[in-house]
């Protein structure tokens, strides 16, 4: 049976310009949508409660004009005049709304006695006084009434409902033209503004993209917005680690070819002359010295994988709390078969309890190239004293009663590949492991200091800080 392949779909990366695009103009759309409903609501009831204190000041004029014409009995004269005289009618010519409002005079005994033009021929509304709602020919009437002091006539002032939703229609569609007018030309803004403003960034990927490999200088910070300045300085900070990284994979390229080059020589020559000679003494101490050449390629490579290792830590160092003396010993118990060989004596001092925050393996590294270089270069039966211990900072001293070293050497036995001339011969070496012993310093925050010991050999301080 067959296993059914798995189909990947990928996705291609969202555009930020796009999508700030898309969000901004979805939300100017949702905003004026909102917008329009809020004021066309709002636009609604302000005009209704505007015609209706205009229907009711109106009424109160005609009441008012009316009641006079009461009190000088010509109300009735008017009246038999012209029954169909549009007494409160006066038109303004070329106006849109002249005849938005309709008046009505109605008696309680004859009915409709006068009206305008634009009111209907029988009474708007039974009610006397106050605001009432009428339906008249399928059209909904607002009337505001008040009647006379005698109670014999009752003013009517009406207005059809459809005049005031044609007015508030009017009012939100001009404000919506205006506003779908404006649309294309702020979608334009925003546009220009979102191209403007990511205009670093689309700058920022031209840089990178025309990089070749191996440039890794770091980015510009010129003219960045303060957002991005911080992507950019881990970019740097990035270049910085990639270019450490390149560079100790050089160094420990052109460390291991150079310094292999004369022991595979040396090997080589040693194996021809085995297998040319035909004196076994000859043959067994050629043999000899090629396994002790591959001894010290043996020992110069792992040299040189710790100190590549090394390098490639970084400041965030993986660190916990290690008691001193329990490291030391681990060592000492690792490496006790070195000193027993040449019968030196390790003496170790110090409190139990003293401790510092260090990444165990390096801290391991660190101890066995220091205590493994004071046996190696002590003569046989000499002495290697380990003393700790703590005052401001947590200290450690190592030292030996070998040779030791002239005072302009100190300086320097920590560069790679260095080794004293008054030395080189005592002990079989490669020069590096003082300079992990530098490094794996430096990764811990400590200072270390090379010196003559009081034994007359080479003494070795470090201080870690608490």
């Amino acid at each position: 049976m067959t296993k059914p392949k798995r189909i990947q779909i990928r996705l291609r990366p969202r555009s930020l310009k796009k999508q700030l695009l898309f969000f901004l103009l979805s939300s100017l759309l949702l905003v004026w949508s909102t917008t329009v409903y809020v004021s066309y609501r709002q636009t609604r009831d302000e005009i209704t409660k505007l015609f209706n204190a205009e229907l009711a000041q109106s009424a109160r004029v005609v009441h008012a004009f009316v009641e006079n014409l009461l009190q000088q009995r010509r109300l009735t004269k008017l009246w038999d005049q012209d029954k169909s005289s549009d007494l409160f009618y006066m038109p303004i010519l070329g106006q849109k709304y002249e005849r938005k409002i309709a008046f009505q005079l109605r008696s309680v005994k004859d009915g409709v006695v006068l009206r305008s033009e634009s009111a209907p021929e029988f009474g708007l509304s039974l009610t006397r006084n106050g605001y009432s709602e009428t339906l008249i020919n399928n059209q909904l009437w607002h009337v505001f009434s008040i009647s006379t002091e005698n109670g014999d006539y009752v003013i009517h002032v009406g207005q059809r409902d459809d005049i005031r939703h044609k007015l508030v229609e009017s009012l939100v569609s001009q404000e919506l033209l205006a506003m779908l007018l404006a649309l294309p030309v702020l979608g334009l803004v925003i546009w220009l503004i979102v191209s403007r403003t990511l205009r670093p960034v689309n700058q920022l990927k031209e840089q990178l993209a025309a990089r070749e490999v191996g440039h890794l200088q770091p980015l510009s910070l010129d003219k960045l917005p303060e957002e991005v300045v911080p992507m950019v300085q881990q970019i740097n900070a990035l270049f910085v680690l990639l270019e450490q990284a390149f560079a100790n994979e050089r160094n420990f390229t052109s460390d291991a070819s150079h310094e292999l080059r004369t022991p595979l020589a040396g090997l080589m020559t040693q194996l021809q002359v085995a297998q040319k000679t035909q004196d076994e003494n000859m043959r067994t101490q050629a043999l000899q010295k090629c396994q002790l050449a591959v001894w010290r390629m043996t020992h110069m490579v792992q040299q040189l994988l710790t100190l590549s290792r090394v390098q490639h830590h970084n400041a965030q160092l993986n660190k916990q709390r290690v008691n001193v003396n329990q490291a030391l010993i681990a060592v000492i118990s690792d490496i006790e078969y070195s000193a027993h060989e040449k019968h030196i004596e390790i003496e170790l001092n110090g409190e139990e309890s003293i401790a510092i925050e260090a990444n165990p393996q390096l801290l391991n590294i660190l101890l066995r190239n220091l205590l493994d270089n004071a046996i190696k270069y002590t003569p046989s039966g000499g002495k290697v004293h380990i003393h700790f211990g703590q005052d401001n900072q947590v200290w450690l001293r190592i030292e030996d009663n070998g040779p030791g070293v002239i005072d302009e050497d100190y300086q320097r036995i920590t560069q790679r590949f260095y080794r004293c001339v008054e030395t080189a011969q005592a002990a079989d070496g490669s020069g590096l492991g003082l300079s992990i012993v530098k490094r794996i310093i430096r990764l811990h925050d400590a200072d270390i200091d090379f010196s003559k010991s009081a034994m007359g050999g080479l003494q070795v301080s470090i201080r870690f800080n608490t």
